[in-house]
């Protein structure tokens, strides 16, 4: 609609003169915001690349026993004694590390001491929040790095034990590092108050495409 100064909407020629000089602005705003992503991701493609391949789920469910390489550590969430002993004694580790909270600390030590004396290598981190999955990711990520810097490659993360969201946040870690993830199934036995590891299956929830 042209105006009686036979400008569109009949807006002043300052107010185009104005659109047109924010126009040029955002226009070489856009485009230096794309030369710097560009070099960004000349700079930093590997890190790009690890992050676009992290938080993918390459492989889903299945039995333990149909996964291509051993385990030769586990991260366990803890909260009962009676999964991690059978994880271990069918899984046979060389390093083990117990993510506990104040109270389930005491079974931690009581499966550290079960470890070592079978041979395995073992230790415990302590989560202070067990409703924050944050530190418990954290805590996770921390344990997997150690156990990698002490020459396991193959780790695996068992977040059967613990609350939902350490669970979460051992998951989260073990994406984000390239570990595949268990969980064990086990029927609950009402009578002895506790599951039945006789009926007992170690279970994938995710295994990586390869370790990072």
């Amino acid at each position: 609609m042209i105006g009686d100064n036979g400008l569109l909407f009949g807006w002043s020629e300052q107010t185009w003169l104005w659109l047109d000089q924010a126009g040029i602005l955002l226009g070489n705003s856009a485009l230096v915001l794309t030369f710097l992503a560009a070099v960004a991701g000349v700079l930093k493609r590997e890190s790009i690349r690890r992050w676009l391949r992290s938080n993918r789920f390459p492989a889903v469910g299945g039995e333990v026993e149909d996964m291509d390489e051993d385990i030769d550590a586990l991260v366990f969430t803890v909260s009962r004694e009676e999964v991690p002993r059978f994880v271990m004694e069918r899984l046979e580790p060389g390093a083990a590390v117990f993510l506990a909270t104040a109270e389930s600390e005491a079974v931690a030590k009581q499966l550290e001491k079960f470890a070592r004396e079978a041979g395995c290598d073992a230790g415990i981190r302590r989560i202070d929040d067990p409703d924050d999955p944050a530190e418990s990711r954290d805590q996770a990520a921390l344990a997997i790095r150690g156990l990698r810097r002490r020459g396991y490659r193959r780790v695996g993360v068992d977040v059967t034990g613990g609350k939902a969201p350490m669970s979460i946040g051992a998951f989260m870690a073990a994406e984000e590092a390239g570990c595949p993830t268990l969980y064990v199934s086990a029927p609950y036995d009402r009578q002895l108050n506790k599951p039945d590891m006789r009926r007992a299956r170690i279970r994938c929830i995710s295994q990586p495409a390869e370790v990072p």
